[in-house]
């Protein structure tokens, strides 16, 4: 005998709204709806994730009945929906201000090697190596992203896919990308 368990509409509801703040995000992001700031674009998407929800809950069955199983579902699709903003936010916040991230991408931007005080100034706005970025160039080497010859770093060629990514990533979410050299 197999235990199938189904979500409850409000539940559903809340997986709906949750995978639809990415798409808000990225609708907001370019086109007629293009909002400029970052915070109002994610507090924005969540907002309307919620509305989404909300509307879904009014319009079905289960919330006109409020017992204490719709009290509960509605608290669960809340929690739900917190967990999925949250986690969007946290990607979000890495492509867009994530500094390993960004030096990745602003790496790639050179066909070579490049000096790495004055690559790291450029990107630094006049801070170099030793006042910001020696804990981020380290995770840079220690993940072989990159590779230090001399006085020179270079991308290693397998790095080129994950750059790629957070370059579509940094497009689609209209970021500005990094100073290249």
């Amino acid at each position: 005998m197999a235990l199938v368990i189904t979500p409850s509409q409000i539940v559903t509801a809340s997986f709906v709204a949750s995978a639809s703040i990415p798409l808000f995000l990225l609708a907001l992001s370019r086109g007629p709806f293009l909002v400029h700031d970052l915070r109002k674009r994610f507090r924005s998407s969540s907002i309307l994730a919620f509305v989404l929800w909300a509307g879904i809950v009014l319009l079905g069955d289960e919330f006109r009945r409020l017992d204490a199983k719709a009290i509960c579902d509605v608290l669960a699709g809340a929690l739900i929906i917190l967990s999925a903003a949250l986690t969007v936010l946290i990607v979000l916040l890495l492509v867009a201000a994530g500094v390993s991230t960004t030096l990745l991408v602003s790496l790639s931007e050179n066909s070579g090697p490049v000096e790495l005080e004055p690559w790291l100034a450029d990107y630094g706005h006049g801070f170099g190596v030793a006042d910001v970025f020696r804990d981020r160039l380290n995770l840079l080497l220690s993940t072989r992203a990159a590779i230090i010859r001399q006085s020179t770093i270079q991308l290693v060629p397998r790095a080129r896919i994950p750059v790629t990514l957070i370059e579509v990533a940094m497009y689609y979410f209209n970021f500005p990308k990094p100073p290249g050299r």
